[in-house]
């Protein structure tokens, strides 16, 4: 599967989980999950580090974008099946959306 296809699996999944495309956190949430995919054992930091540089931008703006698309997204929780008393901090997010990413991938397989 080429990383193309992996980005637009990635981007639908993302919509799927309620966060607003029209938000800059969308594009870079999607980028992560296959970052995340792609490298499975990679720090935040260095994914965070790696979106910031492809869009010339900081590693504390794509936190923070990243963040707030998060916090934009309705029906989040229930999507990843989190419970509501667990905290979803950017990196469970990432982490539970490429698990879901992956195990999609071999379905379609």
């Amino acid at each position: 599967m080429t990383t193309q296809s992996i980005l637009k699996n990635a981007e639908k999944l993302v919509a799927d989980s309620s966060v607003p495309p029209h938000l800059t956190g969308f594009t870079l949430l999607s980028e992560a999950v296959v970052l995340k995919k792609e490298r499975s054992i990679i720090k935040l930091k260095e994914i965070y580090g790696t979106i910031a540089q492809k869009y010339n931008s900081n590693h504390c703006a794509v936190t923070r974008s990243i963040s707030y698309a998060i916090c934009q997204a309705q029906h989040l929780r229930e999507y990843l099946s989190l419970s509501k008393y667990e905290t979803a901090f950017n990196g469970k997010i990432i982490s539970a959306l490429a698990l879901k990413l992956n195990s999609e991938d071999r379905d379609r397989e």
